[in-house]
């Protein structure tokens, strides 16, 4: 469960990251113009969702189209 901070109503949790992943979350907070790390892992967090979401969607149409009539 995360953890609720009394001074912000969002909950929170600690990860801990690889450096080099690290530095690429940091150019993309920067490329994005993304006013803090929080806003841009959770920016890739919802994309890598979406993408994943879409490449189910697509292997379960696939899936669908094999199947024998």
């Amino acid at each position: 469960m995360a953890h609720i901070r009394k001074d912000s109503s969002k909950p929170s949790t600690t990860i801990s990251l690889e450096q080099q992943l690290l530095d690429m979350i940091e150019d993309y907070r920067f490329t994005k113009r993304k006013n803090n790390r929080s806003e841009a892992i959770a920016d890739l967090i919802r994309k890598g969702l979406k993408l994943e979401q879409l490449l189910e969607e697509k292997r379960a149409k696939k899936k669908l189209e094999k199947v024998p009539v």
